[in-house]
């Protein structure tokens, strides 16, 4: 066997990995982060949500907080693309506003809103993202009259 054909199959097992631990991630988070993040994290994570950046434990105590406002939050993978040590993931997320958030008091309205995501894997984890995700349509859905 050539080594182009061993590298070949390695990349590919890598990648479904890296894909199957961002849909592990996806269903920790439809979990409400219920437990650890220690599987799907790394200690030195870097975030990079539009211009904000964030380290582990802000990622840990944002999504938490977002959990609590939105307890039934659901996150559906329209497209999962990995291609070496990054995994691009769009996403529909779907839930009711259950709790302040931002400000806003509970207002019990369902909402919808997309993010695209591209998680870089290293060691198993999730080491670096970059998130896009639309604010604005979630905070149109929240202040409606």
């Amino acid at each position: 066997m050539t080594d182009a054909g061993v590298s070949g199959r390695h990349v590919q097992r890598d990648t479904a990995s890296h894909k199957e631990l961002i849909r592990l991630w996806i269903a920790f988070a439809d979990r409400g982060f219920a437990g650890s993040f220690d599987d799907f994290i790394a200690a030195d994570y870097v975030g990079h949500l539009g211009a904000s950046r964030m380290d582990r434990a802000e990622l840990e105590r944002l999504e938490r907080d977002f959990a609590r406002s939105f307890p039934d939050m659901q996150h559906t993978i329209d497209e999962l693309i990995a291609e070496g040590d990054r995994v691009a993931a769009r996403l529909t997320s779907r839930g009711a506003h259950r709790g302040e958030f931002q400000g806003i008091a509970r207002t019990d309205r369902q909402v919808e809103f997309t993010a695209l995501v591209i998680y870089r894997i290293a060691d198993g984890k999730i080491a670096e993202s970059w998130g896009e995700v639309d604010f604005s349509r979630l905070m149109r859905q929240l202040r409606a009259p």
